[in-house]
């Protein structure tokens, strides 16, 4: 037989008992329909009082009673009564002792005593209360009740254990621990486990909820399956709520009606007039006010199966294990903080510290701005513009594209320009432009360039009269200019003394004519001894020596160079 102190241990805040457990309570107690053996009874009846009319005769009460007073009812009673005296009032016959503040009723009536029962021939049909549990009853079938009245029970209640006062839970299969708990509902709820004062109440038709915390889940009508933790937990549930997860002071508070199958954690997570459905909400809501989805911490949705970040997002460095060759996706988010996967082979970076060894770029690198390019290749780099202007550059040359044209080449071998004119300047002043380390002068061609300055002094030809930087010999100094004649007069004598103004002494002349009809084009002032050209300041003459009446205006062209010095200029 288990002692009462083990039998306590079954019935603690928080356990369930079971089949065994509940035998051992019922077996440690007589039940009505068994009769107890004298010699089990530790008492000597010989000492009991009698009843006579109800009352206990005065020569029976004990000696620290000194009186019985009647009086016609509780009112008339005195305002401060007297100790070790007994009250009666008179209307319903009840008796009363004065506590030194109140006077309480210590009537003995129709509640069953384990004494009183065996008195009465061990037989009941009223509820009886052995030290706060109530056993018996007509119609409620294995119930327990704890500091209250099994009558508060509806009728039709069964398998149920109550512990509080004022708990009423109503139907069958409930554990109700709390006072003022689950104290409204009806016949048809079943398999509810509340703990908690004021919690659960007015559940009226709601099944398997489990309810921890003071004032939790209040009006809960028409719920079923439920998991609610907290004080003020889901508080004003809503009707029909039902298969949620609430855990948190005050948290999932005043969802609306038909919230259904959400996981809610956190203190004050109030979602005024809020339907949710198979939702996820962790968050600590520090204003109390109400609260969206968004706001959470994490939130999420299980059928459209997201969970949502609403803050940083670390991991200690040290937990996080060193990637190898099976770690092949990569997790990239789009601007909006959604996060997917990508295959590491097409999304690897290169460093900015550079790749490392035996990592090399296998690909090729992108860079744009929607308006200029660069892509560096295997074996070339390539920059260009939407006008598509290039330049590529490859192992052997550089090569400048403008508007899709190739404009310009460097290559070991030299630099091709194939615009219409190119430029080499320099900025710097102490700069020698274009050198060599030997003397080309030899290796010169007719399409090679020399430097300007050079070939101005040496044989600048030009049809303005300029100054050659030279001197004749008397030191004045030397002019020169070209003349071009595309039409010769049909004598054969060129005026020149208009073009060549001031002219004082010839110092030099070129000469060079193409005459198509004599099959010749040649420089000088003779040809093979038939034509003739004479030169004097005012003139040029050509004379052909077969034909005195020949019509020179069919020679093609005649160029002439003078270098001459002027009238009126002083010696240098």
């Amino acid at each position: 037989m288990k002692t009462r102190q083990e039998l306590k241990q079954y019935f603690e805040n928080g356990d369930i008992p079971n089949q065994e457990e509940f035998w051992d309570w019922q077996d440690s107690y007589w039940h009505k329909d068994e009769k107890i053996p004298a010699e089990k009874l530790n008492y000597n009846f010989s000492q009991k009082a009698d009843l006579v009319g109800g009352f206990v005769p005065a020569s029976q009460l004990p000696s620290y009673v000194d009186d019985v007073l009647e009086f016609d009812t509780l009112s008339n009673l005195p305002q401060s009564g007297e100790s070790g005296k007994i009250y009666i009032t008179k209307d319903n016959n009840k008796l009363y002792r004065w506590t030194g503040a109140r006077y309480i009723d210590i009537t003995q009536g129709e509640l069953g005593t384990l004494q009183s029962v065996t008195d009465r021939g061990n037989e009941t049909t009223k509820s009886i209360n052995v030290q706060g549990i109530s056993y018996g009853g007509s119609s409620i079938l294995n119930n327990i009740i704890i500091n209250d009245k099994i009558g508060d029970l509806n009728v039709n209640s069964s398998n149920t254990i109550s512990i509080g006062k004022n708990s009423k839970p109503y139907g069958s299969d409930h554990l109700v621990i709390g006072n003022s708990t689950y104290v409204t509902s009806d016949g048809s709820s079943t398999g509810n486990t509340v703990l908690g004062n004021s919690s659960y109440s007015n559940g009226l038709n709601s099944n398997d909820n489990t309810v921890i915390g003071y004032s939790a889940f209040g009006n809960a009508k028409n719920t079923n399956g439920n998991t609610i933790i907290g004080t003020y937990a889901a508080n004003w549930g809503g009707d029909g709520n039902s298969l949620n997860i609430i855990l948190g002071q005050n948290a999932g508070s005043a969802l609306s009606a038909g919230s259904s199958s959400n996981i809610i954690v956190g203190n004050n997570s109030a979602f005024a007039n809020a339907q949710l459905q198979n939702s996820l909400y962790i968050h600590n809501n520090k204003s109390g006010n109400s609260v969206t989805l968004s706001d959470a911490l994490i939130s999420g949705n299980f059928v459209d199966r997201y969970v949502n970040l609403n803050g940083k997002l670390s991991i200690t460095p040290n937990q996080i294990p060193t990637a190898d060759a099976s770690y092949t996706k990569n997790i990239v988010a789009r601007p909006d903080g959604t996060f997917g996967w990508e295959d590491k082979a097409t999304s690897e970076s290169v460093p900015l510290a550079g790749t490392m060894s035996n990592k090399p770029v296998t690909g090729d690198i992108f860079i744009t701005n929607n308006v200029n390019s660069t892509t560096l290749s295997t074996g070339y780099v390539s920059c260009s513009d939407n006008a598509d202007n290039n330049i590529i550059m490859n192992s052997s040359t550089i090569e400048m594209i403008a508007s899709g044209s190739r404009a310009l080449t460097i290559a070991k071998n030299g630099i091709t320009n194939y615009e219409s004119k190119y430029n080499i300047t320099c900025h710097a002043i102490s700069s020698r432009g274009l050198s060599g380390a030997f003397d080309y002068t030899p290796n010169i061609k007719d399409l090679d360039y020399i430097q300007k300055k050079y070939a101005d002094k040496q044989h600048s030809y030009t049809r303005e009269e300029v100054r050659t930087g030279g001197l004749w010999i008397d030191n004045k100094p030397i002019y020169r200019k070209t003349v071009f004649f595309s039409q010769i007069p049909d004598n054969g004598i060129i005026q020149i003394d208009n073009i060549f103004e001031g002219m004082e002494v010839i110092v030099s002349n070129q000469m060079f004519t193409e005459w198509y009809d004599m099959k010749a084009g040649f420089a000088g002032n003779q040809l093979r001894g038939k034509a003739f050209i004479s030169l004097q300041k005012e003139f040029v003459q050509f004379q052909l020596t077969d034909n005195p009446n020949y019509d020179y205006s069919a020679i093609d062209n005649f160029t002439l160079t003078l270098e001459y010095t002027k009238k009126g200029d002083l010696p240098v």
